[in-house]
């Protein structure tokens, strides 16, 4: 009895555990069931590499005595680097070209090449690293170079390009005076 009761429990233990292995099931599935935000999470990571790239991007048209600040930049981003591929499940591949402001920016290509965009991600990582340990202005001006170019190789490939508005003559022609005049 003890073995059919043990042999039961052994039973629901593994069928419960593959249910909860079945992608889109159970808790965790966020790419599966909240996309929306997974791409807010992504957009949000990006931004602060962003800010984090702004002082190691200025190196290279203004000097600075601040190298420690830079290295300790890189290796954060390095980190954020590691983790973004992540922030792009299937589910994720949003982007609509015919949207003014789609959901994303990332494009298809991402998921149709998912092995390039993850080697271009680690080789900016690792671009990242290396600026984190570098000594010297020289040295940290020719990293931030590298570093910059690993991100750009990327983004030419996977990201949506800035796309100016197009002014028309309406927005020429639009009478100031008469919309902001006080009645």
């Amino acid at each position: 009895m003890r073995k059919i009761i043990a042999a039961c429990a052994l039973l629901t233990t593994t069928a419960a555990l593959a249910g909860a292995a079945v992608p889109g099931t159970g808790q965790g599935w966020t790419g599966v069931t909240r996309p929306k935000d997974v791409i807010t999470a992504r957009q949000e990571l990006m931004e602060h590499i962003e800010e984090l790239m702004e002082p190691i991007d200025t190196i290279q048209v203004r000097d600075t005595n601040d190298l420690d600040t830079l290295r300790h930049n890189g290796e954060v981003i390095s980190a954020m680097l590691l983790a973004l591929p992540h922030l792009f499940p299937p589910t994720t591949n949003l982007y609509d070209p015919k949207a003014q402001q789609p959901e994303t920016l990332a494009l298809p290509p991402i998921w149709k090449n998912f092995d390039n965009f993850y080697t271009l991600a680690t080789a900016a990582s690792k671009a990242a690293t290396e600026l984190s340990e570098t000594e010297g202005k020289a040295a940290m001006k020719t990293a931030s170079l590298k570093l910059r170019a690993s991100c750009d190789a990327c983004h030419t490939v996977f990201l949506r390009p800035y796309v100016p508005p197009k002014v028309l003559d309406s927005d020429r022609n639009f009478d100031f005076e008469s919309a902001l005049r006080k009645k």
